[in-house]
C-alpha cells in the first residue's frame, strides 16, 4: 500500500517499485535464456562427448555484456542518490524538534528559530500498559516537515517514525538527525528499532498530527487536544 500521506515514505515505495521492476527484468533476462541453454546443450549419451578446444569470442557480444550493465548500475545509482538526499535533507522550511531517549522513553522538546526549548513533553516508561496518556505524545502539524535532532542519555536508541517509513540511531555524546511529513491528521506509532534492554518492547510513544490552526495553539497552551477530543466524540454522539 503506497503510503502518499507521508514523506520520506513516498520515495521509499517508489526506490522499491524500481528496484523490485529492475531486478524482476533481469532475473527474467537471466534465467530465461539460461534454462534454454541449459535444456539445449545439456549432456546427451553419443553427441559431443569430447569438449571443442576452439575459442571464439565475439567482441560486439563482449563490449555489449559490459556496456549495459554499467549503464543501469549508473542509472541506479544516480536515482539513489537522489532520492537519499530527498529522504535525509530536511526543507528549509521545517519546524525543529529535539528527541532525546532514555531507558525507556522520550523526551521531546519543541525548539524556537535560536535553538532554544519552548515546549517539552516526556513520554515516560510503562511496562504495563501499552497506552500512552494525551499529554506524553508528540504533536505535530499536519501537512509540516519535522526535523528531528536526536539524541541518547545512556545506551544507543532509534527513533523510528512508522509512517514515514524513518528511522536513524540516538547515540550517546552525539546529535543525529531525520525528518518526516504526516499530511493526515490522526496518531501513528514511533518505535524504538534498536534492541536497547529489558523494556526495549515498551518503548514506543504516539505521534499526534492535527490541524496546522490547532497546533499552534496548543504549543501556546491555548488548548488542551485531550479535552478537544472528548467534545469532539461528544458531540458525534449527540
Amino acid at each position: 500500500m503506497e503510503q502518499v500521506f507521508a514523506l520520506p515514505a513516498k520515495w521509499w515505495f517508489e526506490a522499491v517499485s524500481v528496484w523490485l521492476t529492475v531486478a524482476v527484468v533481469i532475473y527474467f533476462l537471466v534465467s530465461i535464456p539460461g534454462i534454454y541453454f541449459v535444456m539445449k546443450y545439456r549432456f546427451k549419451p553419443g553427441e559431443r562427448e569430447i569438449g571443442d578446444h576452439e575459442k571464439h569470442g565475439h567482441w560486439g557480444l563482449e563490449a555489449l555484456f559490459v556496456i549495459v550493465p554499467t549503464i543501469i548500475v549508473l542509472v541506479l545509482a544516480t536515482y539513489s542518490f537522489v532520492i537519499f538526499k530527498k529522504q535525509r535533507n530536511a526543507p528549509p522550511d521545517a519546524m525543529t524538534i529535539k528527541v532525546t531517549s532514555f531507558m525507556w522513553g522520550w523526551q521531546t522538546e519543541y525548539l524556537d528559530e535560536k535553538g532554544n526549548p519552548v515546549k517539552v513533553v516526556v513520554t515516560s516508561f510503562n511496562p504495563n500498559s501499552y497506552e500512552v496518556p494525551e499529554d506524553q505524545k508528540i504533536v505535530v502539524p499536519a501537512g509540516k516537515p519535522v526535523k528531528a535532532l536526536l539524541t541518547s542519555l545512556d545506551v544507543i536508541h532509534s527513533f523510528y517514525v512508522m509512517p514515514a517509513r524513518i528511522t536513524e540511531d540516538m547515540v550517546p555524546g552525539r546529535i543525529t538527525h531525520l525528518w518526516f511529513q504526516i499530511n493526515k491528521p490522526g496518531e501513528y506509532w514511533i518505535f524504538c528499532r534498536e534492541f536497547c534492554g529489558t523494556g526495549h518492547s515498551h518503548m514506543f510513544t504516539k505521534l499526534k498530527v492535527v490541524p496546522p490552526e490547532q497546533f499552534a495553539l496548543w504549543l501556546k497552551g491555548e488548548t488542551n487536544l485531550a479535552k478537544k477530543e472528548v467534545e469532539i466524540k461528544e458531540e458525534v454522539v449527540r
